[in-house]
């Protein structure tokens, strides 16, 4: 986590060329290749799935304290990296199925990391690209740290395909950090908001921005869940408009 940040030092060298989107190709860019639309191998997509495991279990236990998941059948986290999110919800819940979802080379190395913590028979692995659609099923779609990543039209993609794969009644649950958020600003804000910047794709969203992105998506109802550290993560709840079979 730290290491990495040496090359978003390097892509603010000159802040104001990056403003102005006169910067040369970043390193951020480079490191996180989806953000410019490519797949990746694995040797290209190791050091971000390594990275996002890492960040992404520091905060799945404030998604999972706010949220109760006791009644989900079938959990489909997408763009769910190398499984951190999905291991601690296999860790809390021993009855739904659970699915990861992500780009081809990233699924590959999350089922081998999940089969090594012994849950290769817990949480079936998936590639694919949303933009293609989302597998349909699961009655709950997670997304953690994942819309704030992309750009307002494929972002808005993104919640559509969700929306598309859910049945009537079914959930969405979005967890990332979001701008505005008071006493945070300096990370949701700036921190995250030059980060996004340097790395050429999304930014990041107030609370009502996503609200009305949902809203458009065709979702009915959100809400918030409070969490214990919304400087680092905030919850919507999205519900489908239906009941569950």
């Amino acid at each position: 986590m730290i290491e990495h940040h040496a090359l978003l030092y390097a892509d603010l060298a000159d802040p104001v060329a990056l403003l102005r989107g006169q910067a040369p190709p970043t390193g951020l860019a480079r490191y996180w290749p989806y953000a410019s639309g490519l797949s990746g191998d694995a040797p290209t997509v190791a050091p971000y799935s390594g990275l996002m495991g890492a960040s992404q279990a520091l905060i799945a236990e404030d998604v999972l304290d706010a949220c109760d998941l006791s009644g989900v059948r079938h959990l489909m986290d997408v763009g769910g990296g190398e499984g951190a999110f999905l291991q601690a919800v296999a860790g809390r819940h021993a009855t739904p199925r659970l699915t990861l979802f992500d780009l081809p080379a990233v699924a590959e190395r999350a089922a081998s990391r999940l089969a090594q913590a012994g849950l290769e028979g817990r949480i079936a692995c998936r590639g694919g690209d949303f933009h293609g659609g989302l597998p349909t099923g699961a009655d709950t779609i997670s997304l953690v740290r994942i819309v704030h990543d992309h750009d307002d039209e494929p972002a808005l993609a993104l919640l559509r395909a969700a929306h598309a794969a859910l049945p009537p009644g079914g959930t969405l649950l979005l967890a990332e950090p979001m701008a505005g958020t008071p006493g945070a600003e300096p990370v949701g804000d700036a921190y995250f908001g030059f980060y996004l910047l340097a790395m050429g794709s999304g930014r990041p969203r107030r609370a009502e921005e996503l609200r009305a992105m949902l809203r458009t998506a065709g979702f009915a109802v959100t809400h918030e869940h409070p969490t214990r550290r919304p400087l680092l993560t905030r919850v919507l709840k999205a519900q489908k408009t239906g009941r569950l079979k």
